[in-house]
């Protein structure tokens, strides 16, 4: 049988691995709270307070009581009590949120009404809370929210359009402009992977991992962070090693396939180099005519050829799968979703089949895609 070997390279743009073991699209929503400027103070109760209804109630009616007779402390104070007693009521939240705005304490009711939307966004009193934020948020953090929102949205713009360094400019300053919102660093860690940023990148998925809405979002968030803490190799690098037998996989963490390789190399070299001495029967006539034959030894390198373009083909072999190897590597660690139809110029590839010529004979055919 002839055997024989086939490289064939071709131009191409090849689409995302289906070795990505996590992928994560990007956030399209950012939360900055329920208004506005709720981000200014913390909610005015726990959801982890014992509850106690009856005696909130009764609390609420001494609060609005009070206010009746124009105590407005009083009613504040009560208030209070209750919303602690029941955090879950919008209602109570709506009063107090009032109570605080008489007496022109501005955070605490502008905390209040955040809490009320979150709790009732389209509660009957949404659009009258939403009007007083507005007279109470200051200026500069309405115009801080909307940069915000701006700068989110030029973030998602560049990061469909794959342009990952402009994404995280951008989402650097939907962090500065609100560090509560999650899906700005969340974002930024799927840019800043995307350009090999790999660290910043899982201090960015750290930080959404601990403020994940849920428990799935966690678990997709820490599997990708998985990924990224995955060893990846260059294929310039690996391809450089490579020249040297079995160092191109040395330098990707598989020193039983880098030793394989070098001992292929060593053996074909020392088949080329293997000298054979023969003896060879001379059939020689004298002057006189008498048959005068004498045996001749001769040495010869009788493989040189063969093992020295084994040794050759063998190193090539290796330093390809190297970088194919390096290559995976990086593919396998990306964790950003892309739409099916963008490729990523560049990527390198290979497979390999058999080689059945028409004529007969047979081989394997190995196609490179760069």
């Amino acid at each position: 049988m002839i055997a024989a070997l086939v490289a064939t390279a071709a131009c191409a743009v090849s689409g995302v691995s289906s070795l990505h073991a996590q992928t994560l699209s990007p956030k399209r929503t950012l939360t900055t709270g329920a208004a506005p400027g709720c981000d200014l103070a913390p909610p005015v109760a726990s959801t982890d307070a014992p509850r106690n209804n009856a005696e909130a109630r009764r609390l609420a009616a001494v609060a609005q009581e009070a206010a009746l007779e124009g105590n407005q402390r009083a009613a504040r104070d009560a208030f209070v009590q209750a919303a602690q007693l029941n955090p879950s009521d919008d209602r109570l939240a709506y009063d107090l949120a009032r109570a605080h705005e008489e007496l022109g304490d501005t955070l605490p009711a502008i905390g209040a009404f955040c809490r009320y939307l979150v709790l009732a966004p389209a509660g009957n009193e949404a659009a009258d809370v939403r009007a007083r934020l507005l007279r109470l948020v200051p200026n500069d953090a309405r115009q801080r929210a909307d940069e915000s929102q701006v700068a989110f949205n030029l973030g998602l713009e560049f990061l469909d359009a794959g342009a990952y360094e402009a994404a995280v400019r951008a989402f650097d300053e939907v962090v500065r402009l609100s560090p509560a919102a999650p899906e700005g660093h969340y974002n930024r860690g799927l840019a800043r992977s995307a350009i090999g940023q790999r660290a910043d990148a899982l201090a960015d998925l750290e930080v959404y991992r601990a403020a994940a809405p849920s428990v799935e979002e966690r678990v997709a968030t820490a599997r990708a962070i998985d990924v990224l803490r995955r060893p990846v190799y260059s294929p310039g690098v690996a391809f450089a090693r490579g020249i040297v037998p079995g160092f191109g996989q040395f330098y990707t963490a598989r020193p039983v396939r880098g030793v394989i390789v070098l001992s292929a190399v060593a053996g074909a070299v020392a088949a080329a180099v293997a000298q054979q001495t023969t003896e060879r029967t001379i059939n020689y006539v004298d002057p006189n005519g008498v048959p005068a034959p004498y045996t001749e030894s001769f040495t010869e390198r009788r493989y040189f050829t063969a093992g020295l373009a084994a040794a050759v083909g063998i190193t090539a072999l290796g330093a390809l799968e190297a970088v194919w190897y390096a290559n995976r590597s990086q593919r396998g660690a990306s964790i950003i979703s892309r739409p099916a139809d963008r490729g990523t110029p560049g990527a390198f590839d290979a497979s390999v089949a058999p080689y059945l010529p028409v004529r007969g004979g047979g081989g394997v055919q190995l196609r490179f895609t760069f």
